[in-house]
């Protein structure tokens, strides 16, 4: 029984191991080009290195109190290691360039 068991699964992986795409997989490419200026070299020192660009900018203009929540969570929740001076530089940046000034929330 534990003979034909594995004998049905290697099998099955060698069936996936063995198929065949027959016409070519194209992927598109698109650009999500960042905004120059404003210290960007720390959103991609710390924010690149988990999220691709157009991750972050398909989250839409979004107010400060977001972006502050969201650097907030990034750090406190994921534990990413971003120092207190980046993480401001970070929620500037963000709001200067994909958001807006806002006191009301999201």
């Amino acid at each position: 029984m534990k003979l034909n068991i594995l004998i049905t699964g290697l099998l099955l992986s060698a069936t996936t191991l063995f198929s065949q795409v027959t016409k070519p997989i194209e992927m598109p490419y698109v650009d999500y080009p960042i905004e120059a200026g404003d210290h960007d070299e720390v959103v991609q020192q710390y924010c690149l290195t988990c999220h691709s660009f157009g991750y972050m900018l398909n989250q839409g203009k979004k107010s400060r109190p977001y972006w502050t929540g969201t650097v907030a969570k990034m750090v406190n929740e994921f534990k990413a290691p971003i120092p207190k001076e980046d993480q401001q530089i970070i929620i500037n940046y963000f709001v200067k360039h994909y958001g807006y000034e806002s006191n009301t929330g999201h």
